[in-house]
């Protein structure tokens, strides 16, 4: 489920009295609650709780490339139960990244990054059932990566069809329709904004 993809689990018992850290964070002050944890964790280099917590922080903040290396960073953790939260964060963390992909390409890379994080989730604890749960969603989704490539291709070939013809209107329509349904198709954009320049000022073909 989505809902439960984007659930993140935050440890409230780190050492250091994070309490303010904690009261940030739940008053939805992210990046305040990220730079007090950030600060407790280079105080307490040793306790890789703080250095979750910052993760988590981060990723509310929608900073992914720090919640990255803070999960990752927690995954090395000897606790298990912390190591288990990090890489179903991790995966989270990784999901959410792909959708801000350019392309097809960083979209699959991303997302078959966090179904490896989710599988060390589940592997660490098989009754994580929101591990479980994302593993799958994410798993289809990826499944669903082929179709999309094959949905550009053949209206590529349908807009350079059209642009034979002369007619570009639509052949732009074609791809206007294409970046609707799928918007991580940016390898065509360049091709779209040409078609657009010439489409304003091409005149009409005949019927």
């Amino acid at each position: 489920m989505l809902v439960a993809l984007l659930g993140l689990a935050v440890c409230g018992n780190a050492s250091a009295s994070p309490s303010s850290a904690l009261r940030e964070y739940k008053s939805g002050y992210y990046t305040n609650a990220l730079q007090e944890f950030e600060r407790l964790a280079q105080a307490n280099t040793n306790d890789l709780r703080l250095i979750f917590n910052a993760g988590t922080a981060a990723y509310r903040a929608t900073n992914f490339d720090t919640a990255l290396n803070d999960f990752q960073a927690a995954t090395l953790s000897p606790d298990l139960k912390l190591q288990q939260q990090a890489y179903y964060n991790l995966g989270n963390t990784q999901y959410r990244a792909g959708t801000t992909a350019e392309d097809l390409d960083g979209l699959q890379e991303a997302w078959e990054a966090a179904t490896n994080s989710f599988n060390r989730a589940v592997k660490l604890d098989k009754n994580d059932l929101d591990a479980t749960n994302n593993l799958g969603f994410v798993t289809k989704q990826i499944g669903l990566i082929a179709k999309l490539r094959e949905a550009a291709r053949r209206a590529k070939e349908a807009a350079d069809e059209a642009t034979r013809r002369r007619n570009y209107h639509q052949a732009l329509e074609i791809m206007t329709e294409l970046f609707q349904k799928n918007p991580t198709a940016k390898q065509f954009e360049e091709f779209a904004k040409r078609l657009k320049e010439i489409d304003e000022i091409a005149p009409s073909p005949q019927p």
